[in-house]
């Protein structure tokens, strides 16, 4: 029961930040319009809180390396908590995205310190099976989060969302206390400094793995995180999708996420890692280009939404997999190399979003049928180059 009070625990803290995301996704129209903006304007709870999250991932990982898990989680926690108490009181949209700016710079350590005690579980198929696991209760966020936004939207108001992330916070401080009590401490000789933080980055960018784990992952999240931005909005426009009903539709999307992760988690134990991002990417791309296709025809909401669920399922065999190989160089920096990961992906995110909600595009619907399928193809890319070098590397047969 240690063991697995243990996973869950780990679980619970990298989907902290989905679960701030999709949490909000369908009530960032009503909170716009209460407060004053567009309906669209809702998309800046997403970017903003991306903004922060990416940036904030720096310093996680390098001070959990040097002072701890432990006191780093608890501290990245109760700042969520703050931020989550400004976000259920203010009356000003400006606040509020400001708020959630700092939501984002601050619960981003979960997720890092999360995936680094991973990684000090000793690397190699056993981490890649962990982050596997953890990803799965990672995917019942996008599956409860928004259901949840949904159904309290109906019972009380935008509000109750961010009272309930304060209450997530205190809960996961208890299962941190109860649970991750024996996190790895760090070595009683190392020294935090900007010069060795620089030159540990240096030697982690130096690693094809940890390049091309981060390029996959990134790639694929840059399209999710412009669904998120703006699928609320094409549902609501498009598909006349009440906010109350989007989250019972979303959950489909979700499922075939944790879909996506069961499959990786079986997989590692028979298939190297290259070829199930190589299965994931190929499943992601297809969704991509049928909806690139298709998008002039007027897809219906099933066809529309059968086509984003294949695009969440490859994104969940791909993020467990290429998040361990990104990891796998990195030995006992396991936190630096966890924030810089986090950074790209998040910024890769972040891009996402703010290119779906801009003037590019004619409407959101557009937005979502360029960005979904060129993230997708650019993961497959990767994932091609990723596998080719591992051809490259394998030994002739006779070699020693």
């Amino acid at each position: 029961m240690e063991r697995v009070g243990f996973v869950l625990t780990l679980g619970a803290l990298a989907a902290v930040t989905a679960t701030s995301i999709d949490i909000c996704i369908p009530a960032q129209p009503e909170i716009a319009r209460e407060l004053g903006e567009d309906p669209t304007a809702g998309a800046a709870l997403v970017s903003f809180f991306l903004l922060g999250y990416g940036p904030g991932q720096l310093f996680w990982g390098p001070l959990s390396d040097r002072y701890g898990r432990l006191p780093l989680l608890v501290i990245a926690l109760g700042g969520f908590l703050v931020a989550s108490l400004v976000c259920a009181t203010t009356s000003s949209m400006e606040v509020l995205v400001w708020a959630r700016f700092a939501q984002g710079l601050v619960g981003g350590g979960a997720p890092v310190i999360a995936r680094a005690v991973a990684r000090d579980q000793g690397g190699g198929p056993k981490t890649a099976a962990l982050i596997s696991t953890m990803t799965i209760v990672l995917g019942a966020a996008p599956l409860v989060a928004p259901s949840i936004g949904s159904g309290l939207l109906t019972l009380v108001h935008w509000r109750g969302i961010f009272w309930f992330l304060c209450l997530l916070a205190l809960a996961l401080l208890a299962l941190v206390f109860l649970h991750l009590r024996d996190a790895r401490r760090p070595a009683a000789d190392s020294v935090l400094s900007l010069p060795l933080y620089l030159q540990g980055a240096i030697r982690i960018f130096r690693e094809p793995d940890f390049l091309l784990g981060t390029a996959i992952s990134s790639s694929i999240f840059l399209g999710y995180a412009a669904f998120l931005s703006v699928g609320a909005v094409v549902a609501e426009l498009r598909y006349a999708v009440s906010p109350t009903a989007f989250g019972p539709i979303f959950a489909i999307a979700a499922l075939a996420f944790i879909l996506g992760s069961l499959i990786a988690r079986q997989s590692v134990r028979w298939l190297r890692n290259e070829t199930i991002i190589l299965a994931g990417a190929g499943v992601g791309a297809f969704a991509g280009l049928w909806l690139l296709l298709w998008a002039d025809a007027g897809l219906s909401l099933v066809a529309f939404w059968s086509l984003v669920s294949a695009f969440t399922l490859a994104m969940g065999m791909l993020l467990p997999v290429c998040v361990a190989k990104a990891l796998e160089p990195a030995g006992l920096a396991a936190g630096a190399a966890s924030s810089l990961l986090g950074v790209i992906q998040v910024l890769f995110g972040a891009a996402g979003s703010i290119l779906a909600a801009s003037s590019l595009f004619e409407d959101a619907y557009q937005a979502l049928a360029v960005l979904m399928p060129s993230s997708a193809f650019a993961a497959l890319a990767f994932s091609v180059i990723a596998l080719a070098t591992v051809k490259r590397s394998r030994p002739a047969p006779g070699s020693k």
